[in-house]
């Protein structure tokens, strides 16, 4: 947890997005959270825990003869939260949903923390959000 963090925005759930949102997924509005709060930590629990592991996989989708290749890739998200100076944080719990194989495929820099840690961190935070 960096000094300046002042907000906790936490996303349980982990929805890919589609074709209509394109351009944006579930953590998107956090960059500008973080520069206008003066600082945010995100946590991963729950499904979206997978946001935080570097799988390989670049979603595309394949449409008669065209291939959009612009859908959202939430990974690629928090490597870039990651290089804006938001702390990431993935429980443990979520985590353990995908594989023994996961904490070896966690991003650079991405902090795991115990399952019923979050809780405990709340009052450092002067807002804590769920998105």
């Amino acid at each position: 947890m960096g000094d300046q963090a002042r907000w906790l925005v936490i996303v349980e759930k982990a929805y890919r997005g589609s074709v209509e949102t394109q351009y944006a997924d579930a953590l998107y509005p956090v960059a500008d959270l973080h520069r206008q709060s003066g600082g945010c930590d995100l946590a991963l629990r729950g499904p979206a825990a997978g946001y935080a592991l570097d799988s390989g996989f670049r979603p595309s989708l394949r449409l008669g003869t065209r291939t959009l290749d612009t859908l959202p890739d939430p990974s690629a998200s928090v490597a870039k939260l990651l290089a804006a100076g938001v702390t990431v944080l993935v429980e443990e719990d979520g985590l353990a949903a995908y594989g023994r194989t996961a904490p070896e495929r966690l991003l650079p820099g991405v902090r795991v923390i115990e399952g019923d840690g979050l809780a405990a961190l709340w009052p450092a935070y002067e807002q804590v959000w769920f998105l």
